[in-house]
């Protein structure tokens, strides 16, 4: 799935990034977060997903969510690749610039940032100077960068705090529509006739389909008072991540993509974060990608039930 390789690629772009020096691509995640479909009706959605059809006796069946969902998990993985490839061409690899720390300095100066991040400007300026074994490569301006680096991490943490919370409740909403679906039977069955030219009995080929039709569609209604309840939850929890993925995007622009700062330590977490903020949008198309697909897969048995040549005795 891509999805999970988007994942996978960013555990292994955060292990890397502790080793080399990067920078962030000049990107907006916020964009990236607002092309996430909403889910529509289950027929809606059947019409929107990749769709194929069963030579052999025309059925129906869903393949996938549709381009739009495929098109942003394909931009996702590929921002993410570009990411790591980025800091092969980093301009902060050359000889001018300074060593690597110890990964003991690297884990002083990220406490260094935390505490920074409700600091005043003369508060952070005052810290500054009680270091003296940076302050050599340390700028002035560094020190209000560290802090926008700072609300970032504050942002980044709020974002997983968010979707963790969003999630639980979309499973726990995925487990009680369940158990609606799985309790919706066919009616009784359909009173059989005698065939004149054969000595069997067999149904009314519109009761069978009635019938079928009938189960498909109170499935498909149980299907879209979900969407309704899904997208409540999206409308709840989207604007609160989108406003935090708002505050990472501008700290990225204003670190310049990391080019505004010269310790490496803080190139790495500006790097660090946005790569965070790009695969925390893989859970939520993941929730939104699960709804398109599975109600489409139920809106295609009505289709299918419309089809009165797939139902026998209707061949």
């Amino acid at each position: 799935m891509k999805t999970k390789s988007i994942l996978i690629l960013a555990a292994g772009l955060f292990l890397y990034s502790l080793s080399e020096a990067q920078k962030a691509l000049p990107i907006q995640v916020y964009g990236l977060l607002s092309k996430v479909p909403m889910p529509q009706s289950s027929e809606a959605n059947y019409h929107s997903c990749t769709v194929e059809t069963d030579n052999s006796n025309g059925a129906v069946s869903v393949k996938d969510a549709g381009t739009t969902v495929n098109d942003l998990e394909t931009t996702m993985e590929k921002d993410v690749k570009d990411l790591a490839n980025s800091s092969m061409s980093s301009s902060y690899a050359s000889n001018s610039a300074p060593s690597i720390p110890s990964a003991e300095q690297i884990a002083q100066m990220q406490q260094q940032a935390q505490q920074m991040r409700g600091m005043t400007p003369d508060q952070a300026r005052q810290m500054s100077q009680q270091m003296p074994h940076q302050n050599a490569s340390q700028p002035a301006g560094n020190v209000s960068l560290m802090q926008e680096l700072g609300k970032a991490q504050t942002a980044m943490m709020q974002i997983n705090t968010t979707i963790t919370e969003l999630s639980t409740k979309v499973s726990q909403l995925g487990g009680e529509y369940k158990q609606k679906i799985d309790k919706v039977q066919q009616s009784a069955s359909c009173p059989e006739f005698k065939v004149p030219t054969a000595d069997i009995a067999e149904p009314k080929c519109n009761c069978v389909k009635t019938r079928l039709l009938d189960y498909r569609q109170k499935r498909v209604s149980i299907e879209d008072e979900y969407i309704q309840r899904v997208n409540g939850l999206l409308n709840t929890y989207l604007p609160k991540i989108k406003d935090q993925i708002a505050i990472i995007d501008k700290a990225e622009q204003d670190l310049k993509y990391g080019d505004a700062i010269t310790l490496p330590a803080f190139k790495t977490q500006a790097v660090s974060v946005q790569q965070q903020a790009i695969t925390t949008i893989a859970p939520i198309l993941g929730i939104v990608k699960n709804v398109i697909k599975d109600s489409g897969t139920e809106y295609a048995g009505v289709v299918n039930a419309n089809n009165s040549a797939l139902l026998p005795p209707c061949q």
